[in-house]
């Protein structure tokens, strides 16, 4: 069962078992009070005939002068018509009826009604008084017995009062509750529906929101104006939802670059491969004179140290996300020297002027790898300079905080739409211009990983046409933390 059901019917059964227990205390308690009122009623009455009793035979006796023993009347009186005479009562109600009988139950005088017998006066014995109630035909009778002593002699004083209309007027009260529980269950369901729809109704664009977010489709915000907890889940689900879909699209990202490293590698791979191929399968099924088997050796050995260069750049991209490096400190002007004389013959071969402009420093690093770093920056600039009057400045300085080693160069420049891009794997801003130099489009992608173990930061400034700047910053680092690495 959903859960706007469950909602919907529980408010529907706990407003009607409540309403309904409520409504059977009142009429219970109503029709309680009008019985406690009867019977109080009805005592009343049996007073007033014991005072009426009392008094009327105390003045017969008093008028006629003569000796009244009770049970014995003397024959000028007559007993019955005395007690009837003293005993009939006028109210608003009509005349009281009653009946006068001994302690055995047998009536004097007067008359039991209908249905009633000598059971209440048996059972009260010398007690006060008593009352029961009895369904007579259509009706129901209050029967209420007094006990009394007159001139030595026990009796009872009977009397009984119609209750009907307290009974009719439970049974009205009761059918009137009905209908009332009748309405309230059609008119309060309607109501119910209606607030259970508008409380389920945030529940439901959550589950919509989070289906479409299943399936992949554009995540929406959910509008819930409301501050309560509902409103609260809304807002916590928006944010997961904003997290999710971030996330999502740097998976996609993250894809998109695999699989783009994927099919790059793959192209990257089979062209030496291909040339290698062909070239060594021209050698061995054709007869070729002497200049033309060195120019197609030399084409295998340019292409085969392409592979040489693009399987060691993969090793160090595997090696750098699988090991954990020890870093020490050393001369940031010892370092940087001896990168500047590793490079220096290959920028002298092409005519670039190489400068260096070297201050001493401290840099904690791990030499090799980030030897790699420095030469893959250089060997960039020398590749991107063709001409003449070419240049490559290799400088290091102190600047706040660190140590900066910078790059730069007058070559060709990158684009600016190209610099978000250029450390991916296997990225050629101009894949003709650098197959034709030996490159793979993995030194960046090197570089970027090496800064990553070194918890430093790589910038790129370039224009084209006019040349490129990369900057290295490493952070100074703390005992602590040197000591933690």
């Amino acid at each position: 069962m959903k859960f706007f059901w469950k909602l919907f019917f529980s408010i529907i059964l706990v407003t009607e078992f409540f309403v309904g227990i409520s409504g059977y205390v009142l009429i219970y308690s109503s029709f309680k009070n009008a019985i406690e009122r009867e019977i109080e009623t009805a005592y009343q009455e049996n007073d007033m005939l014991y005072f009426s009793l009392n008094q009327r035979i105390t003045w017969s006796v008093e008028m006629s002068n003569m000796t009244f023993k009770w049970g014995i009347l003397e024959e000028e009186m007559d007993y019955k018509e005395l007690l009837t005479e003293a005993m009939s009562i006028q109210t608003t109600d009509g005349v009281i009826s009653f009946s006068f009988s001994d302690v055995e139950g047998e009536v004097i005088c007067g008359s039991r009604k209908k249905g009633f017998d000598d059971g209440l006066v048996k059972k009260l014995g010398t007690q006060e008084r008593g009352y029961e109630i009895r369904k007579i035909d259509d009706g129901y009778m209050i029967h209420c017995a007094r006990y009394v002593k007159l001139l030595n002699e026990d009796y009872f004083i009977e009397n009984f009062r119609d209750i009907t209309e307290v009974f009719e007027n439970q049974a009205g009260y009761t059918r009137t509750f009905s209908i009332i529980m009748g309405l309230l269950f059609l008119v309060g369901g309607v109501v119910i529906f209606i607030i259970s729809y508008w409380l389920v109704r945030p529940i439901r664009l959550l589950s919509q929101a989070t289906r479409r977010l299943a399936e992949g489709d554009d995540m929406k915000p959910v509008r819930v104006n409301s501050r309560d907890e509902i409103g609260q889940l809304a807002e916590d689900f928006n944010r997961m939802a904003d997290w999710l879909s971030e996330n999502m699209e740097a998976l996609k990202d993250y894809a998109r670059r695999q699989e783009m490293f994927v099919g790059n590698f793959d192209h990257e791979l089979k062209t030496p491969l291909t040339s290698i191929i062909g070239y060594a399968d021209m050698l061995r099924s054709k007869r070729m004179s002497e200049e033309q088997t060195v120019l197609l050796a030399d084409q295998i050995v340019q292409e085969g140290k392409r592979l040489q260069v693009m399987s060691e750049k993969l090793m160090q991209l595997t090696v750098l996300k699988r090991q954990d490096f020890k870093l020490r400190t050393v001369s940031a002007k010892c370092f940087l020297t001896s990168v500047y004389d590793t490079v220096f013959p290959a920028m002298q071969a092409d005519g670039i002027r190489f400068i260096g402009e070297i201050q001493d420093g401290k840099l904690y690093i791990e030499p090799d790898l980030m030897k790699t770093v420095c030469i893959n920056l250089l060997d960039n600039a020398r590749k991107a300079i063709d001409g003449k009057n070419g240049q490559v400045v290799l400088s290091g300085k102190n600047v706040k905080g660190g140590y900066e080693i910078s790059v730069s160069d007058n070559g060709c420049g990158i684009p600016e739409e190209e610099l978000s891009k250029i450390t991916e794997a296997f990225y050629m801003v101009d894949k003709a211009r650098s197959r034709g130099r030996g490159g793979a489009g993995l030194g960046l992608a090197v570089c970027t990983a090496v800064m990553e173990i070194h918890r430093g930061k790589i910038s790129f400034e370039s224009t084209r046409g006019v040349g490129t700047c990369v900057q290295v910053y490493l952070a100074e680092v703390d005992r602590d933390d040197t000591d933690q690495r």
